[in-house]
């Protein structure tokens, strides 16, 4: 067997490296058969295969991989690889309950993606006994991984991402995204910690990508979100909220907008009819919109072609609460409401019914303010602080009260003071704003002209790009006013 060793080893996949080895045992003398029969056993249970060492010779219960298991890691291999996460916790728990060997895990480590170490764990695992079947789905529930588990079992409460998600993540919000998000100044990653999105060496391994910018760590983010469960998606949107970066969440699963309803009556209507009547109109309200009838239509029909819902109809204040799919539908809400036409459909739609009894009109009461909140940064406007960005960090001079007018949180503003040249600091601010929303882009231009830095602020002014119609030109001048209700100036 000596001068064969050489060619079963030059194989390149597993199963040629087989087929070469018992073409080998099967052209074995007759006279020595039983003795490499022997000692090919006690090679196999040495190497910790019992389980094919029994098919030879049974000496206890270790079975070979059962078709059912086979085959179902088979046909699931494609969802296995999209999420299954076999480096650090997962490999090594395999390795300490004696599942995998060293071998094993060097294989799979070798491997250069994500992707291909599922993969080649999927491969391992096949040649394994069936209770390392077993023992994986256990392993993948203690090292949170349960959605895979939910793959092969179909139990239990964490399912995978749904791929409307994840194609989010993955492809077609992903550079956005990448530009967007705050991972760096705004402790993201240690709330993603706290609600056991993350562990501590999923997080060591985002903190210390090279090199450690904002982007490569939103990449690396966003992949390992992508592998996730649907529980830790809602808790990394949760996690983005509590960081400040609603406007991120705005990007990723758009807004709800809640419309108060102030109601409009005759002069001297007392004050107990009002509420009778205010009681009945929102019960009516609630009925048409929940049947979708003839009354709100055209509303429904108006608010769909813009991306926009109407999500539910409360009590209490009476409101309305408006969902919008995504940053063009907040923006077709604005416009519908500072236009008027929001109301007047309202109106068209409920006061008829209602006219007999005092009732004149629906007037209709939204905060801008949370609007400008939950609109992310531009692309114009961020790429004008980008291409400014050379030019301040020599002229602009980061003080605490231009700072103090930016509405930055504790950690925010420290990342920015702790910088330890001028040039960091004038790229951490411009870093920080460019991931805030939009807003964020006006507080900065009035803070430097607070500030008398006013030469700044027209050179952030003048790489404003304005779309127009036929081609999109720079436009040099003195001053931009950017109108954050309509969003038309732009």
């Amino acid at each position: 067997m000596k001068d064969r060793i050489s060619t079963i080893k030059q194989q390149v996949t597993v199963d040629d490296k087989n087929d070469a080895l018992l073409d080998a045992l099967m052209e074995v003398p007759d006279n020595f058969q039983k003795s490499v029969m022997n000692n090919l056993i006690s090679a196999l249970r040495f190497s910790g295969q019992d389980h094919v060492a029994n098919i030879f010779r049974r000496e206890n219960d270790k079975e070979i991989m059962s078709d059912e298991h086979y085959e179902l890691l088979s046909t699931k291999r494609i969802d296995l690889c999209q999420f299954m996460n076999p480096r650090d916790e997962l490999v090594n728990s395999l390795l300490s309950k004696k599942v995998f060997s060293l071998a094993d895990k060097r294989r799979i480590l070798s491997k250069a993606s994500l992707n291909d170490m599922a993969d080649e764990t999927i491969e391992v695992l096949q040649r394994k006994s069936d209770d390392a079947f077993y023992h994986f789905i256990d392993l993948l529930r203690q090292t949170g991984q349960s959605h895979v588990a939910y793959i092969l079992t179909g139990k239990g409460k964490n399912r995978p991402l749904k791929e409307e998600h994840r194609s989010s993540l993955l492809a077609s919000s992903r550079d956005d995204l990448v530009r967007k998000i705050d991972s760096k100044y705004s402790g993201l990653i240690r709330t993603l910690m706290s609600k056991n999105v993350f562990s501590s060496s999923e997080a060591q391994r985002i903190t210390s990508v090279q090199p450690d910018t904002q982007d490569d760590r939103n990449e690396f983010i966003l992949d390992m979100i992508a592998r996730k469960s649907q529980y830790d998606f809602f808790n990394f949107i949760s996690a983005l909220k509590d960081t400040g970066q609603t406007h991120v969440v705005t990007y990723l699963t758009g807004a709800e907008v809640v419309a108060k309803i102030k109601t409009v009556y005759e002069s001297g209507t007392p004050d107990s009819y009002v509420r009778h009547v205010d009681a009945e109109l929102l019960k009516y309200m609630k009925e048409m919109f929940q049947r979708n009838s003839d009354v709100v239509r055209k509303l429904n029909t108006t608010l769909s072609q813009k991306g926009i819902t109407v999500s539910d109809v409360r009590e209490g204040c009476m409101e309305i609460a408006f969902t919008c799919g995504n940053v063009q539908s907040l923006l077709g809400f604005q416009n519908l409401n500072g236009t008027g036409e929001l109301r007047n459909m309202l109106n068209a739609a409920f006061c008829f019914r209602f006219a007999k009894k005092g009732l004149l009109s629906l007037k209709l009461e939204i905060s801008d303010s949370q609007v400008v909140r939950w609109m992310p940064m531009t692309s114009e406007h961020r790429e004008a602080l980008a291409s400014s960005a050379e030019w301040l960090v020599n002229k602009m001079t980061v003080s605490d009260k231009l700072v103090d007018e930016l509405s930055l949180c504790e950690r925010r503003r420290e990342a920015i003071e702790s910088a330890s040249t001028r040039e960091h600091k004038v790229k951490t601010l411009i870093d920080v704003v460019c991931r805030q929303p939009d807003s964020a882009f006006t507080q900065l231009l009035n803070a430097l002209n607070d500030t008398r830095q006013t030469e700044a602020a027209d050179v952030i002014r003048g790489h404003v790009k304005v779309k127009t119609k036929t081609k999109t030109s720079e436009l040099h001048v003195h001053r931009i006013d950017i109108c954050l209700k309509c969003q038309t100036c732009k």
